[in-house]
């Protein structure tokens, strides 16, 4: 179903905020911008209004688990934009603050990436989307741990291997530790 990609500016930062619902509380303008929509379309809106349908279930899983134990998620997502386009971005997502009634906000910082991510992640959640087609969210899990486990990584040692120059060679490590012993944080 992908469509048109577009190629969000690699001079440029993207960000949003959203409460513990998932409710977008405020947006850039470079992630206006990039995504077709105005400001008032998207504030107060779920911010899965960008959400892309060949986006696998399984990543924003890993998403809110992540958040729910108060970690940093960092994850590779796709998006759609309002004109039917597509786009990657880089995201960091963690908690930014939280009320006294237990309200949360979190603050997603997103950057454009690389060609070899892109790649790496598209092939993977093309399989994982397979999956989930298949046999639901718990087959795609399954394959998801499968392939971590196969690499001896975590899903957030593995998304960070793609966030900078040395993503290869971070994959020949873990996979080497796995090899010849070590341990993995799970």
């Amino acid at each position: 179903m992908l469509t048109k990609e577009i190629f969000p500016d690699e001079e440029k930062s993207y960000s949003t905020s959203t409460n513990e619902k998932g409710i977008i509380n405020s947006v850039s303008d470079e992630f206006v911008e990039l995504s077709g929509y105005s400001k008032q379309e998207l504030l107060g809106k779920d911010h899965n209004i960008v959400r892309h349908p060949d986006m696998p279930k399984i990543i924003y899983k890993q998403l809110w688990t992540a958040l729910e134990n108060g970690e940093e998620f960092v994850g590779f997502i796709f998006n759609h934009a309002k004109d039917g386009g597509y786009y990657w971005l880089a995201n960091k997502i963690y908690l930014f603050s939280r009320n006294k009634d237990g309200g949360c906000k979190y603050f997603s910082y997103k950057l454009p990436m690389s060609a070899r991510a892109r790649h790496h992640m598209a092939t993977l959640y093309a399989k994982l989307l397979e999956e989930e087609k298949k046999g639901g969210i718990e087959a795609s899990e399954k394959y998801l741990k499968e392939y971590l486990d196969f690499r001896g990584v975590t899903f957030d040692e593995y998304m960070k291997t793609f966030l900078d120059g040395g993503g290869l060679l971070k994959t020949g490590f873990f996979m080497a530790r796995k090899l010849f012993g070590g341990s993995s944080k799970k």
